[in-house]
């Protein structure tokens, strides 16, 4: 138990790490994070609820129909649940201010929940079930959400809730027919139904990756770091990059204090 716990959340934290860095401008409150993370993990409690009357239907009769259902099920649950770790927690915060935001606090509710249901599969189906889906069923998640997390943040941001049901269409359809063909790749034992499988997971990843440079380039905050540094100067408050010429810090909100030369010149 302790062993599957930790190795997890190992895994887990290394790609929180790896993800954050790719918000380049303004990173969130580790505070947030956490916050995100615990919701996913909480989220893992509804989800298995939800998804108890599936579970019975496949054992009792793998037929195609019933797999196509209950798998649009899952996707839908799962991707529900994660979204609502966000809504319930730091969605209101000030500091989700840009699409960015969506996509990593999104990728934290995934990872936490990821980590949960991977401690759940070590401890069903033994240790060396976590190796592989340490990278498959991680980043599955992480790609499903990221893409739910950038247009929730769309949403939150422009005020139209259109752009939260392409998220949810796009993250649950990516969802169903990843979990789909690699489920029925096992029941049949085809290898066609893997590669379909392999092939829904790295287009996820892809579309995640091309929404994360949509969304770096949007940012309010690339300015400040795109400027010379005899440009930028630092917030006191907050020690976030700045235009020189601010009056207040569009990281924190807190008002810039003048440099003594600053003062002279404008006296």
């Amino acid at each position: 138990m302790i062993l599957s716990l930790a190795f997890s959340l190992l895994v887990a934290l290394f790609w929180l790490g790896k993800f954050r860095k790719m918000d380049k401008y303004e990173k969130e409150p580790e505070r947030l994070i956490f916050f995100a993370f615990l919701g996913g993990v909480l989220a893992t409690i509804p989800s298995i609820l939800f998804e108890i009357p599936l579970q019975i239907i496949r054992q009792s009769e793998f037929m195609l129909q019933n797999l196509l259902l209950s798998f649009l099920w899952v996707g839908m649950v799962e991707e529900f649940f994660k979204y609502l770790a966000v809504r319930l927690t730091v969605y209101r915060s000030s500091q989700f201010n840009e699409v960015m935001d969506g996509m990593i606090y999104m990728v934290s509710a995934a990872l936490g929940f990821a980590a949960t249901e991977n401690v759940g599969y070590m401890l069903g189906f033994g240790f060396s079930v976590g190796i592989p889906r340490a990278i498959l069923s991680y980043l599955a998640h992480v790609s499903f959400s990221a893409i739910l997390g950038y247009y929730m943040a769309k949403t939150k941001l422009e005020g139209r809730s259109g752009w939260l049901w392409i998220g949810f269409t796009v993250a649950v359809s990516f969802h169903w027919f990843y979990n789909l063909f690699f489920i029925m790749g096992t029941i049949h034992g085809l290898e066609v139904f893997n590669l379909l499988g392999m092939m829904i997971w790295a287009t996820g990843l892809i579309f995640t990756f091309i929404l994360i440079k949509k969304a770096q380039a949007v940012s309010p905050f690339r300015t400040a770091h795109i400027l010379p540094k005899r440009f930028t100067r630092k917030c006191q408050a907050c020690g976030k990059t700045v235009s020189s010429k601010a009056w207040i810090c569009h990281h924190c909100g807190e008002p810039l204090t003048l440099d003594e030369e600053e003062v002279t010149l404008k006296a």
